[in-house]
């Protein structure tokens, strides 16, 4: 029988069979032994007889941080208050989610705190630009999320982001009987405290939602020309530079470059993807 997994704890995990059921099983040795890990989100063959899990079925993509499979779009989430908002980490999430081949999408929640809610009108425009779609949400204001809702229908949807951001308030709006345990955020440590242990798949409107443990930072394991290729907007431009390795610092022909003189990149975002230029190493990841 074929069916999706869902969760795991230790090395059971529970699949919703093709039959509407939900099993806990084993992955079978022989799996090992073909040298296929188990990942939550993967499709597999189950024995509903053995409780085993037979073969893995091939992904359409995989992520390592954190660690599920098969993902359609994956939404970051930050907040603009409670904790502060960093341009820095949401670009540190943006290029991690492009290097996984999904398309990036950006939530900003607590949007009921900001006194001014024209404070980050330039940037939204900036990643919209960027090809980000950035949506706005409160948990006080339900028509906020009546948008992102279409967005999810028949979609396995991920959500990552900064601990304390109101990630499980949120998909507790989508639907109450989820009842994911909601965290609160530590005036004295100024991040929210840690709610979410696992990653799990919650069925959704014909797809899936998952959650996952939010972050308190983010490390890039990539090179500096994989930074150059992936930061959000570059994908498009970066084969136009004149040279194939360009890092879109001081070369010349440079079409990133060019791009800013045009306010396709404030001078800020530029600023931020030279900062973490700086922190990674010339050699490339090896994929």
């Amino acid at each position: 029988m074929r069916g999706k997994i869902l969760s795991s704890k230790g090395n059971v995990y529970v699949v919703l069979g093709e039959d509407g059921i939900f099993y806990n099983v084993f992955p079978r040795g022989l799996l090992k032994f073909r040298n296929k890990n188990v990942m939550v989100g993967d499709e597999c063959n189950i024995d509903d007889e053995n409780f085993s899990i037979e073969d893995i079925l091939p992904r359409k993509n995989s992520l390592i941080r954190p660690k599920v499979s098969n993902v359609d779009q994956i939404f970051v989430m930050m907040s603009v208050k409670r904790p502060e908002l960093s341009k820095e980490l949401i670009f540190k999430f943006l290029t991690y989610v492009n290097m996984n081949n999904v398309e990036p999408k950006l939530i900003l929640t607590k949007y009921d705190l900001l006194e001014d809610k024209s404070i980050y009108n330039d940037f939204i425009d900036e990643l919209n630009k960027l090809g980000v779609e950035v949506f706005l949400i409160s948990k006080y204001d339900e028509s906020s999320i009546s948008l992102l809702k279409e967005k999810l229908k028949n979609k396995t949807s991920m959500f990552m982001g900064q601990t304390g951001v109101g990630k499980s308030s949120f998909i507790n709006m989508l639907d109450a009987s989820f009842e994911r345990k909601e965290g609160e955020y530590s005036e004295v440590l100024h991040r929210g405290k840690h709610q979410t242990k696992e990653v799990i798949l919650l069925p959704y409107e014909g797809g899936y939602i998952i959650d996952t443990p939010g972050f308190s930072s983010l490390d890039l394991d990539i090179s500096k020309h994989d930074l150059a290729h992936f930061f959000p907007g570059f994908s498009k431009l970066y084969t136009s530079c004149f040279y194939t390795d360009c890092l879109h610092k001081n070369e010349k022909n440079c079409k990133i470059k060019e791009e800013m003189a045009n306010n396709l990149f404030s001078d800020e975002t530029y600023n931020i993807y030279l900062k973490l230029l700086e922190e990674l190493p010339f050699e490339r990841r090896k994929y």
